[in-house]
């Protein structure tokens, strides 16, 4: 299959320098470094029209800007289907879906701050790193630091930022439609959610990022 043979094609080429830990879409195989040794639910791509609920390993800290995130709400995406339809190149079998989701933090690695145990969060889709030149033009859909993919680049002249469920395209990330998730950056690419905001209100801001150019294209096309 061609969704997953581009993938193949890319391990082969090789990733340009990786500032943080990619293709860690799942937390099984050549990944299993990264596993707690728990065991969790997860929604995985199977294959085209094809996903699954099974036992995947439960993630752990990787690095030390890392956040493990117990998910207490997540939710499925429109461009979600685009995965479950094969339009999207660079899945594989097993991957972690879900780019939309909130929860409570279990643990969280040595060089993270202000991100506290116990505290809800909801994770931004797109994964930044809040210091490189378009993270700094407030531009982090197109962060420089958390996306390697060689493909992507070759394709588009450039990359994407990282993005949570979405492909090795975007870096590889295994998302949150599990029960815990692997936050990288955390400090970055998690919002506090108050106490009397439920998940369902919560996760809405999962695409945060982008609410300032959703405002500014709303009151130009009025």
């Amino acid at each position: 299959m061609a969704v997953q043979g581009a993938y193949a094609l890319e391990k082969a080429i090789g990733h340009d320098t990786e500032h943080i830990q990619q293709d860690v879409s799942s937390y099984t195989g050549a990944n299993e470094h990264v596993s707690s040794g728990e065991t969790m639910k997860a929604l995985v791509w199977q294959g085209k029209q094809k996903v699954e609920v099974v036992d995947v390993p439960k993630p752990k800290i990787i690095e030390d800007r890392d956040v493990i995130l117990k998910v207490t709400g997540t939710t499925v995406c429109g461009s979600d289907l685009h995965l479950l339809h094969g339009d999207v190149v660079q899945m594989k079998k097993g991957d972690i879906l879900g780019h939309e989701f909130c929860g409570v933090v279990e643990s969280v690695g040595k060089g993270v701050k202000g991100v506290k145990v116990g505290g809800r969060y909801v994770a931004s889709f797109q994964i930044a790193c809040g210091e490189c030149f378009f993270c700094k033009q407030k531009l982090s859909s197109q962060c420089e630091m958390t996306n390697s993919n060689t493909m992507t680049k070759a394709m588009y002249g450039g990359r994407t930022a990282g993005i949570f469920g979405y492909s090795h395209l975007t870096g590889g990330f295994a998302g949150g439609q599990a029960e815990y998730v692997r936050v990288p950056l955390g400090d970055v690419n998690l919002l506090a959610i108050p106490d009397d905001v439920p998940d369902e209100k919560g996760i809405p801001l999962s695409p945060f990022p982008l609410f300032p150019f959703s405002i500014f294209f709303a009151v130009h096309l009025n």
